[in-house]
Formats: structure tokens, C-alpha cells, sequence
């Protein structure tokens, strides 16, 4: 039986505590009781972690992701375009402002603008809030949380990609998004979706390391149920539940792309050949395969949309 660890986190003094489930770094992957998903402990500092995403993190941990995003953005257009209709299926007709918190280099802000949506980032990152400013569009460059909220208009949609599993107090930015919506928006999350069943069986039978655990960058890990389970906590009902394509098929096939960049980078345009192909001819078969995996528990990353919860 795994060992149960357990820490309490200075900042809020609130005790995690669970079974073991991974160890890397100096780090313990626990099965958090308190949480009821997986995170590491120690839980980094804020001190450590301001000065990873303010200064650091596009210069170190992410070098090349602006110049990839460049060889991407035929892809990400497609992919954003379908993300924005997808809130709009989830709205009504003049429901259309939006509040993205980490707004990176500002791509999902400007195609949100070009398709009339009022649209408002908040992005830490000064070298992403420097890029972004190219696209003239409203980005604030602080890290979002309730005291915030009171300079701005509700909004329809608040949506952050890869961001809840960078965060030490995932449910204060929950609690500071219900604050920023209107009675009736929705919440969009996509982050990955970890220890999933391809995952596993990768670790398993090609004795592969828990290639996805990467502290301190990467504090919570969830999955669909957990990530589900989170929200419901928090009063949002879930209206849609998506995966990204899983990766993990080219590993199983053949492609180790763990240790080396460029069959990585291979694997992704091949990913992209597919998607792009796909949204110019039937979008919507592509996410009712989507929403297929994700009813499997499979998918790289998971698309979760709650609305809020009305408890009037």
C-alpha cells in the first residue's frame, strides 16, 4: 500500500494529506484527500513562483514556444475559431465577453476580437504581454485574482489553457472566476489530463518514467473525473466535456518523441495535418470524436465547460 503523505501549505495553512503515488526531484505526487486531486507536495512558495512566470518562464522553461506558435497559427486560428463557437452553442445570442486568464501571447484575445466577441487577458509574463500588445487587444499584465475582478464588467465566458495545474490554490482562482461571471456564464479549462489510461500503460509496458509530472512548473494533476469533480464542488454544472488528441498514440506506435525534440515536432504536425483536415471539412464530427475519448478517460488534455451553478 502506498505510503500517505501529508504538508501543510504556509500561505493558507490548510493540511494536504494522502496516499503516495509518485516521487521525482524532491517532490511527492500525493492523492490529496483535502483536494480531491492530485498534486505535489511541497507546494512552491508564491515568492518562487512570481518569479518563475513574471520573469522566467518564457525565457528558460518555454524558449521556443513563441517562434512555435508562429509555425502553428494556421492550426491554432482553426482550433480557437471552434473553441469560440463552441461557448457560443452554450449562450445566448448576445452573450459575448470574454475573460482570459493567462493570456499568453494573446492569439485566442485577437481571434475572439476579429469574430466580434469583447475580450479582456490577464497574463503575469511580461515577455508575453509584450508580444501580445502587437494584436491590440486589452491585456492586463497581472496575475488574475478577486481583487480584480471589481475594475471590469462581468463576463459570459472566463476560459484558461494550461493554467489551473501551474497554480498552488487552484480554488481561490475558481472562487475569483465566479466573482468575474455573470449569473449565467460558463467556465472553459483546458489542462492535461495526467495519469490517463494511454499514460499508464506507456509507463507500464514500455518502462517509460511519469514523463508528465514536472514540478515546480507543474503543481496539480488532473484528469476528467477529478477535474469534474473540482468544479461541481464549486457550483458549476458541466455542459461539455472534450479531449485533445492523444499523443500518446504515436508512443504506443512506435515514435518515442520523450527525449527527442524533433520527432516530437514531427508527431505534431501530423497531429495538426489531421486537425486541420478535419475542421475544413467537418468540425463537428471532430469534436464528437472528441467528446467520444473524452467519455473514455482519453485524451492528452481535456476541454471542460461548467456553467454556474444557480443556487437562488
Amino acid at each position: 500500500m502506498s505510503k500517505t503523505k501529508a504538508f501543510v501549505y504556509p500561505p493558507t495553512g490548510l493540511e494536504h494529506y494522502g496516499s503516495l503515488v509518485d516521487s521525482i526531484d524532491g517532490f511527492d505526487v500525493i492523492e490529496c484527500e483535502c483536494c480531491g486531486f492530485k498534486h505535489i507536495i511541497p507546494i512552491p512558495t508564491p515568492q518562487k513562483l512570481d518569479d518563475l512566470y513574471k520573469d522566467r518562464f518564457y525565457s528558460t522553461e518555454k524558449p521556443r514556444y513563441f517562434k512555435e506558435a508562429e509555425e502553428d497559427i494556421e492550426w491554432w486560428e482553426m482550433t480557437y475559431r471552434n473553441y469560440y463557437k463552441l461557448f457560443e452553442s452554450h449562450l445566448s445570442k448576445n452573450s459575448r465577453r470574454l475573460l482570459e486568464v493567462g493570456s499568453g501571447p494573446g492569439y485566442f484575445l485577437k481571434c475572439g476580437k476579429e469574430l466580434g466577441w469583447s475580450v479582456v487577458g490577464f497574463e503575469p509574463s511580461k515577455q508575453a504581454y509584450e508580444y501580445s500588445q502587437r494584436f491590440d487587444v486589452e491585456v492586463i499584465n497581472k496575475f488574475f485574482d478577486k481583487r480584480v475582478t471589481t475594475d471590469h464588467d462581468k463576463f459570459d465566458v472566463v476560459y484558461m489553457n494550461m493554467v489551473i495545474e501551474h497554480l498552488p490554490d487552484p480554488l481561490s482562482l475558481i472562487k475569483a472566476v465566479k466573482e468575474a461571471l455573470r449569473p449565467d456564464g460558463i467556465i472553459c479549462i483546458i489542462a492535461p489530463n495526467d495519469y490517463n489510461p494511454l499514460q499508464k500503460i506507456a509507463r507500464n509496458d514500455l518502462c517509460c518514467e511519469s514523463w508528465w509530472i514536472a514540478p515546480p512548473q507543474h503543481i496539480n494533476y488532473f484528469d476528467f473525473e477529478s477535474i469534474a469533480r473540482f468544479l461541481g464542488k464549486a457550483d458549476f454544472d458541466i455542459v461539455e466535456s472534450m479531449a485533445t488528441f492523444p499523443m500518446e498514440f504515436f508512443l504506443l506506435s512506435g515514435d518515442n518523441y520523450l527525449s527527442n525534440n524533433e520527432v516530437g515536432r514531427e508527431c505534431h504536425s501530423r497531429r495538426k495535418m489531421f486537425e486541420v483536415n478535419m475542421y475544413k471539412n467537418e468540425a463537428e464530427y471532430l469534436n464528437k470524436v472528441y467528446r467520444d475519448l473524452a467519455s473514455n478517460g482519453i485524451g492528452r488534455e481535456f476541454l471542460i465547460i461548467g456553467r454556474l451553478r444557480n443556487n437562488g
